[in-house]
């Protein structure tokens, strides 16, 4: 799995985003994006206002990695990193 796929997958989804932790062998590389999809799939988890914040965040994050950032920061949690350790 490349690096800018295991990104996008961490910003899916709970399923994708375990999908992007188990495959993708380097933790220290990908942890930031694990870091902030975990937290979007969080919010994500309120109705109604929750999933709009994980839909737009997500979108967000996709086109970011998409034009070639490698660790987008996104707003509010973009300072997270939990699995930097």
């Amino acid at each position: 799995m490349s690096k800018k796929l295991a990104a996008i997958f961490a910003y899916l989804g709970p399923v994708f985003w375990l999908i992007s932790l188990l495959a993708y062998p380097d933790k220290k590389d990908n942890s930031k994006n694990l870091s902030q999809g975990l937290v979007l799939w969080l919010i994500g988890l309120i109705p109604t206002i929750g999933n709009l914040i994980f839909i737009i965040g997500a979108i967000m994050a996709i086109v970011k990695i998409c034009q070639g950032e490698e660790n987008p920061e996104l707003p509010v949690i973009g300072g997270l990193d939990f699995f930097n350790k």
